[in-house]
Formats: C-alpha cells, sequence, structure tokens
C-alpha cells in the first residue's frame, strides 16, 4: 500500500501534532505492506511537492492534524488534481471545521480516526465512516523508574529530593488555565517544562516564576524524565484550548503516574475516572486531589490504561483500516 501522510515533519518534537506525525510516520514505516510518502504540511503551497505526490499516485492520502476548513479545501483541491483514486482518511486530534463546508465543497472523506464518541457521531451524521482511536505513546521511552533512580533525576536538574513534585507540560501562554500552578507552588514543588514552539506569555511566565514554580524552558529530547522525576502529572486547559486527546496526559499514564486533568472527551472516551486518573472541575477539585495525593502516598496504576495505545498497536490498527478501505 501506497500512503502519502501529511503532517508537521519539521525538526525538534516540541509539539503535540509534530508528535503524533512524527511518531505515526515512524510506526507505519516500520509495516512491511506499507510503502510510506511523507509530506510536510508547511510546504503544501509548493508546487513541486504537489507533482511529487502525483508521480507517487498514492492509494491513501492521511492528513494528521485538524481538520479545519483549510485543510479540507486544499484536499478537495489535491483529490481532483490527481483524480478519483486515493482514498483520503483524517486523524481528527483537533477538529475545527465547519460542517456545512463538505456539502459545499461535495466532498467527502473515506474515514476518519475519531478521538471522541462526540466527533465520532457528528461523522456518522455526515455519513463518513469513522472509528474511534486515540493519541497513541511511546510506552518504551515512557515508563516508571524505580524511585532510586527518581531521587537521582531530581539531583541532576538541581530539584529537591524530598518535596511532592508537580509536574506540566505545554504552552505557557494565556487560556491554559496556568493559575492553578502558581497556587500549587506555595505548598509543593512544581515544574512547567514550556515548550518554545508557541511564543511564551511574558506576563504569566512572571507570574508562574513569581510563586515559585521551576520553568524548564524550550525542546527537551530527555522529556521522560521530568515525567519519571515526578510524583504526579497535573493537566489544567480547558476542553477547546488543547487537542482532544492530549499527548501528555498519556505520557504521563505511561509512565504510571496519577494524573489530574480536565475532563476532555478525547480521554474519558478511551479511558475511565479511577486508579490514579482524576477528573476535574474547578480549581479547588485539583487542590483537594493533590492534598489527598500527598497525604496517602498510594500507588497509581495509570500505564495498564494507556498500554495498549502504543504507537506500534495504533498504527496496526490504522493499517488495518486502510486495507479495509483498499480492498473490502
Amino acid at each position: 500500500m501506497r500512503i502519502s501522510l501529511f503532517g508537521d515533519f519539521s525538526e525538534n518534537l516540541d509539539e503535540g501534532l509534530k508528535n503524533i506525525a512524527h511518531y505515526t510516520a515512524e510506526s507505519l514505516s516500520a509495516i512491511e505492506e506499507i510503502n510510506l510518502q511523507k509530506i510536510d504540511i508547511k510546504r503544501l503551497m509548493d508546487l513541486d511537492l504537489i507533482k511529487s505526490i502525483r508521480a507517487y499516485d498514492p492509494d491513501v492520502i492521511h492528513y494528521i492534524p485538524g481538520p479545519t476548513n483549510k485543510s479540507l479545501f486544499l484536499l478537495k483541491c489535491i483529490k481532483t488534481y490527481l483524480g478519483k483514486r486515493p482514498k483520503i482518511v483524517l486523524s481528527c486530534s483537533y477538529p475545527v471545521f465547519d460542517d456545512k463546508l463538505l456539502n459545499w465543497l461535495h466532498f467527502k472523506p473515506d474515514l476518519a480516526f475519531a478521538q471522541s464518541r462526540y466527533f465520532k457521531k457528528r461523522m456518522d451524521a455526515l455519513g463518513i465512516a469513522s472509528c474511534l482511536l486515540p493519541n497513541g505513546v511511546d510506552t518504551d521511552k515512557f515508563a516508571p523508574i524505580s524511585s532510586v533512580s527518581k531521587v537521582a533525576l531530581r539531583k541532576r536538574y538541581g530539584l529537591k529530593e524530598d518535596l511532592f513534585t508537580i509536574l506540566h507540560v505545554g504552552h505557557l501562554m494565556d487560556k491554559r488555565n496556568l493559575g492553578v500552578l502558581a497556587r500549587l507552588s506555595k505548598k509543593f514543588q512544581v515544574i512547567f517544562v514550556a515548550s518554545d514552539y508557541i511564543t511564551i506569555d511574558p506576563i504569566w511566565l512572571k507570574i508562574l516564576e513569581d510563586a515559585g514554580c521551576i520553568i524548564f524552558r524550550g525542546y527537551n529530547p530527555r522529556i521522560e524524565e521530568f515525567y519519571q522525576l515526578s510524583d504526579c502529572y497535573i493537566f489544567p486547559v480547558k476542553p477547546g484550548d488543547s487537542i482532544c486527546c492530549p499527548l501528555s496526559v498519556m505520557e504521563a499514564m505511561s509512565c504510571n503516574l496519577p494524573v489530574i486533568t480536565t475532563n476532555f472527551e478525547g480521554i474519558s472516551t478511551f479511558f475511565s475516572e479511577g486508579n490514579g486518573l482524576t477528573f476535574f472541575k474547578k480549581d479547588e477539585d485539583v487542590i483537594k486531589a493533590i492534598d489527598r495525593l500527598n497525604q496517602d502516598k498510594t500507588s497509581a496504576c495509570t500505564r495498564s490504561s494507556v498500554s495498549k495505545y502504543s504507537w506500534k498497536n495504533n498504527a496496526l490498527k490504522i493499517s488495518h483500516a486502510y486495507r479495509a478501505l483498499l480492498y473490502d
């Protein structure tokens, strides 16, 4: 099967959609029957790139980010240019498009991987075949470590060894509900690994630093170590301000950390609350949950929930879906 995989393949895996594109491509490439062409979406207006897609003559065009109104319009144009042959597949990690546009374009993708029950129902209503599939996680890289190794990592990064440590990974910007991190910093060791893929908000940077948050800025290729040295992970971002199934939540679960997160439907569709996974509605709920974790010292069992969604397993499910589209 010849697959043209569209995604952000630029350097540094410092952003969620980049990671999804990279690991999906890597895992699909390992499947013998798949011949993969990577298409960088930042070059989609390059005529030579479009010609290379036509020369490749893909069986399937699989679009990773979005989808958005713009990307659906581009896919319609590309399919028209290539002819009716390629099947169009969408990974819907952050869908922000108008359903009416599909009717206006007379364009219907052949398959959508839905990251929530709500979005699957939306696709069903549009007559688009869909199946539920969350983002994947590198379960080898993101793995729990011993308490001795945890202390050693804290020493390496200049952190307090015996203080309850809370982690957040993501963009340091407004509209991310970061105030709760400042509140937690008064009592606990709060670490924020802040990507600079999107410009860091200087106002929030100062607020968090003044509150005592420890900020690690920029791309860190050993990001797993921050999960491994932490006692719990918090994802306070509100739905709509992140991808449907946040990668960092799954990475934290893969490290078997207790996770306190906003109730994203892309998480609750695949994972039940409990055994270390806590959903919250108000910031006060976060404070109470952290206090309980600090006092109880109970072990989480989050890794067992997420392990079946390794990138390798996801790639196998995706390849089966390709095969069904092409040969069934």
